[in-house]
């Protein structure tokens, strides 16, 4: 059964933990796996000395499970004791054998040449076999796959968030289209104040003079930057109910958002327009720092 199923979005946090044990010939082993927020995957894999050769397919395991982040892999071997069996008959042959030996070159016989021949001492200690790996790969892909959960789980809260601000920012902005129409016409007013203070009377021709004003008003016009505002909030909505790898692309339209409150801003000299542009910004601001987590 997907997320999608079960109600929930397919957006990832790049934070997340997962954590798994397994049993080996070796003893118990232990895989922590953590990963934090980074612009691009970077993986790193510690493991013991004897357990290296599993590095190249613990990599290949967590890209296939995630695409951005900075993820770390702990293996953790907790070593059964070693066990000794001493071949007592074998040794007394050895020696038997030796004493002869150093009787005619008259010499004594010493455990370390008893010990030499081998075969003597033996130990409970076995190399990393495939049926080993085994069960540390499947360890590992189990402590992944609870990591993932995780980034999922969490990426669900940012995303509910994240709609919520985006409809916050919304109500802003449906504010500021609604005084917009005003704008020219306010410009407008306020330029021809100031040119009456100035008493310009003859020297400028009124009519080239009402042409001029009108410009400038027409300049406060921020019809345009308001449809691509709507335009950029509704695909980052669209974008959050998609899901997936989104990261980069909301940062993008958080970047042109940016740039059209930034452009309504400076162009209308509205006082109210201004205050709703300001409250919008610090609003934006929060959502480029809740997406900085989205995967």
């Amino acid at each position: 059964m997907n997320r999608a199923s079960k109600g929930k979005s397919d957006v990832a946090s790049m934070t997340g933990y997962g954590r798994s044990t397994g049993e080996t010939g070796f003893g118990r082993i232990t895989v922590e796996v953590r990963s934090l927020n980074h612009r691009h995957l970077d993986i790193m894999v510690r493991t013991p000395r004897s357990l290296l050769h599993l590095d190249p397919e613990l990599r290949n395991m967590a890209r296939k499970r995630v695409s951005r982040g900075k993820v770390e892999i702990f293996l953790i071997l907790e070593d059964r004791p070693l066990e000794f069996v001493i071949d007592t008959d074998r040794a007394l042959s050895v020696a038997k054998a030796l004493e002869s030996v150093a009787a005619a070159i008259g010499d004594k016989v010493r455990l370390e040449h008893i010990l030499a021949a081998g075969e003597i001492v033996q130990s409970n200690e076995r190399e990393v076999g495939d049926e080993i790996n085994s069960v540390i790969l499947k360890t590992a892909g189990q402590a992944l796959e609870e990591m993932v959960e995780h980034r999922h789980d969490e990426g669900d809260v940012l995303a509910q968030d994240l709609v919520q601000r985006m409809d916050e920012l919304t109500a802003i902005s449906r504010g500021i289209e609604e005084i917009a129409p005003d704008a020219p016409g306010r410009a407008r007013q306020s330029i021809m104040q100031f040119l009456s203070d100035l008493d310009l009377g003859e020297r400028v021709e009124p009519q080239r003079l009402e042409m001029e004003v009108a410009m400038l008003a027409q300049r406060s016009d921020v019809t345009e930057e308001i449809t691509r505002l709507r335009t950029h909030q509704d695909s980052f909505r669209e974008a959050l109910s998609k899901g997936g790898v989104i990261g980069r692309r909301l940062d993008f339209l958080i970047q042109e958002i940016q740039r059209e409150i930034n452009t309504i801003g400076s162009k209308s000299g509205i006082p109210e327009i201004s205050e709703r542009v300001v409250d919008f910004k610090t609003g934006l601001e929060k959502v480029r720092e809740q997406v900085q987590n989205i995967e």
